[in-house]
């Protein structure tokens, strides 16, 4: 299995967008630029006090009807109500500054779709630390293969 093609020019545009800079900044990218993927995207934010923690800044609608209800405002690490956990690779992400793709059991969570394919692009405002992470998640296949990570084409 791929990558949704989706997913993949999520990841060229982020990857246009840094430039000659380690990061991206959230205010690189335009929401007219972001208009195909708007209802399938999160921003969280980073939050380092008192503990390394994520915060959904912003939830597409189609994220939140995957869900059957809104996320904004929660913590990544309070939405488990599954034995999958997407906490570990938000903290892989920020570790290592770079994306970070995989297939996510959403049966727990969701009422329309159980996997999902998700990409995480870490973003930064001073170039260096990860201060927010731009999420991207489209539904896969039922009879899809369930690897552990999605490889991108290219």
């Amino acid at each position: 299995m791929s990558c949704p093609e989706e997913l993949q020019s999520l990841e060229a545009l982020w990857r246009l967008k840094h430039g000659g800079r380690r990061l991206p900044r959230r205010s690189d990218f335009r929401p007219e630029e972001l208009k195909p993927w708007l209802g399938n995207l999160a921003i969280v934010a980073v939050e380092r006090q008192p503990a390394l923690r994520f915060r959904v800044m912003l939830s597409g609608t189609v994220l939140d009807d995957y869900r059957g209800y809104g996320i904004t405002g929660q913590y990544v690490d309070a939405l488990r109500t599954g034995p999958v956990c997407s906490l570990p690779r938000f903290i892989q992400c920020v570790e290592e500054a770079a994306p970070v793709r995989f297939v996510h059991d959403n049966s727990f969570n969701s009422i329309v779709y159980s996997r999902m394919a998700k990409l995480l692009l870490p973003l930064s405002e001073d170039g260096m630390q990860v201060d927010r992470v731009l999420v991207g998640l489209y539904p896969l296949p039922a009879n899809d293969a369930a690897p552990e990570s999605l490889p991108l084409a290219g």
